[in-house]
């Protein structure tokens, strides 16, 4: 019964990501391949009778039954046939199912992480996230192109098969099934104890994932902070506990096709010892008993795969249920959107603004501050005073706890996406580099850039200088695998993205960090520059920056202490 009730909720779960009409076709092809596989266990019961009739005819010596012999193996070939037929065609069309249905769950996936809110995702472990689709995801359509229905139809072939053992002999088929209730008990156990061990697994090797990922992001801090040998003890005891879980959860599902195994043989030899008497004392035919034990070793096979299957199946609803949770992430709610608005002046006003990433724990508390056109504004204050989190909610990746954050008058959640945007950009502290040619990444989704605009960019932020000494130039293909950008070039590289389309607002976070004086001093000569017109606010710890600001706003602890 706990096979069957875990089959049946994989089910439910599985036409979630399925139309009405992909439902009829998993469903026809199932019922398609039951059909067929109990038609497959009348032939050994057909062979027997073809026995019985050779046997007597060499007993009695009378009449040969050409014609019901001719009728049988004319039979047993048409249910060879049906049953190929059958389940070639449902195996194909449950394949190209599991292909399709594979494609809906990353589409929903993909569109999933689109909708939900930073601030939600921010609080997803990003190891935990990437173990969902590169492993799990597998696993779920693995169990609905091939696991889900060989289940059924080995199920299916076991029941037709104890059915056809009662029907060629009450009195073994009694004695075999004695052996079964056991079986079932200790199955059951293993089975409930096991779900929960596959379920400690999934969460370890997740943990294992995330901490990779870290290990990677962190790799040249680890380096220069010397703390390779704390990190591989950390690493190793993560490994530890997966490898722990991994082991008892093999050794515990492990024992489940043993046991089956064991108690079928021992099934196998009773019916043996049982049936030989029955034959010595004229109690069935010799036939009948071939064809008895035939069907006590076929069943052997479908018993075997079905606890291998099952095995598989609870693994892969745990993976089902993970990537149902991943779907069930509330979205990020959107506020009605006025197309008509048009940034023009760029005036950010924040009024009382208030935030926490987590409840309970405000970061903002009651900022307030205008920044207007025009001017080179400094946002200031020490590190974690809430500097980064104020040009976040800024750029409209959060939403505010309370108060209003409006752009030109208009409440920011209002604001189409595609306006702000074109017209609020922003270099973070990690500038992100995607992979392409480095004219891709500074044109990045901008439209009629001519090449006067671009060049006059990187010439300015001191980009075209490094990528003249290319082989390639502007061409040179960039990116994680390829090649990476010293430090300094990637923020270049970012500010000119930036700049380019001269947008109306411009958040630049640590921006000039970590280039030379010269071409540091030449940024800011060029953002002085081209500030008529234009917003610009820059979060800095650079003394020489904040004395060439129009204005100055200090921050501490989440508060605006002065400007």
């Amino acid at each position: 019964m706990g096979l069957m009730r875990t089959a049946a909720e994989s089910l439910r779960k599985i036409e979630r990501f399925m139309g009405p009409e992909h439902t009829k076709t998993l469903r026809f092809c199932a019922l398609l391949a039951l059909i067929a596989t109990a038609l497959l266990s009348v032939v050994p019961y057909t062979c027997g009778l073809i026995l019985d009739a050779v046997v007597e005819f060499i007993e009695t010596q009378e009449g040969f039954p050409i014609n019901t012999m001719i009728d049988q193996c004319t039979l047993v070939m048409l249910l060879v046939v049906i049953w190929y037929t059958a389940t070639t065609h449902s195996k194909r069309e449950i394949a190209k199912l599991g292909l399709s249905t594979g494609r809906r769950i990353r589409d929903g996936l993909n569109k999933k992480m689109m909708s939900i809110s930073i601030k939600d995702l921010d609080n997803i472990p990003s190891g935990d996230l990437s173990t969902r689709f590169t492993n799990d995801l597998p696993a779920v359509i693995k169990l609905i192109s091939s696991d889900y229905t060989g289940f059924f139809v080995n199920l299916t072939m076991i029941v037709g098969l104890l059915v056809m053992m009662i029907i060629t002999s009450p009195v073994l088929a009694l004695i075999y099934l004695a052996i079964m209730p056991l079986t079932l008990m200790i199955g059951r156990y293993i089975t409930n104890q096991s779900e929960e061990e596959f379920a400690v697994q999934r969460k370890k090797i997740a943990d294992l994932n995330t901490k990779m990922s870290d290990i990677i992001t962190t790799h040249p801090t680890i380096k220069i902070e010397k703390m390779e040998d704390l990190v591989l003890e950390d690493f190793r005891n993560d490994n530890r506990d997966f490898t722990k879980a991994f082991v008892s959860t093999r050794t515990r599902s492990g024992m489940l096709a043993p046991l089956v195994s064991i108690m079928a043989n021992v099934g196998y030899l009773v019916t043996v010892i049982a049936g030989s008497m029955m034959l010595f004392y004229g109690m069935i035919e010799i036939g009948m008993l071939m064809t008895f034990m035939i069907y006590v070793r076929l069943v052997n096979n479908p018993l075997n795969i079905s606890t291998k299957v099952f095995d598989g199946i609870r693994d892969e609803v745990i993976s089902l249920d993970r990537i149902n949770e991943v779907l069930d992430y509330p979205e990020r709610i959107e506020q009605e959107k006025d197309e008509s608005f048009t940034i023009g002046k760029g005036v950010i006003e924040l009024k009382d603004v208030c935030f926490s990433y987590d409840e309970g724990k405000e970061i903002l508390h009651s900022v307030s501050f205008v920044a207007e056109p025009d001017q080179l504004i400094a946002l200031v204050g020490p590190t974690a005073s809430g500097k980064t989190t104020v040009a976040n909610l800024m750029m409209g990746f959060y939403e505010s706890d309370s108060g209003s954050i409006r752009i030109d008058g208009m409440d920011i959640d209002r604001i189409p996406r595609h306006e702000l945007g074109s017209n609020v950009t922003a270099v973070l502290q990690n500038p992100w580099v995607f992979d392409g040619s480095i004219r891709e990444n500074i044109i990045y989704n901008r439209k009629g850039i001519t090449e006067k605009e671009f060049m006059d960019i990187t010439k300015a932020v001191g980009l075209d200088e490094y990528v003249r000494r290319l082989p390639e130039g502007y061409e040179t293909k960039i990116g994680s695998d390829l090649r990476r950008l010293p430090l300094a070039q990637s923020r270049m590289l970012a500010l000119s993205r930036a700049l380019i389309g001269n947008p109306k607002i411009l958040i630049l976070d640590e921006a000039v960090a970590g280039l030379d004086p010269i071409t540091g001093q030449s940024v800011i000569d060029r953002l002085k520059m081209n500030k008529k017109g234009r917003t610009t606010i820059i979060i800095t710890h650079n003394q020489v920056l904040i004395e060439q600001a129009d204005k100055v706003i200090r921050m501490e602890n989440g508060r605006i202490v002065g400007s």
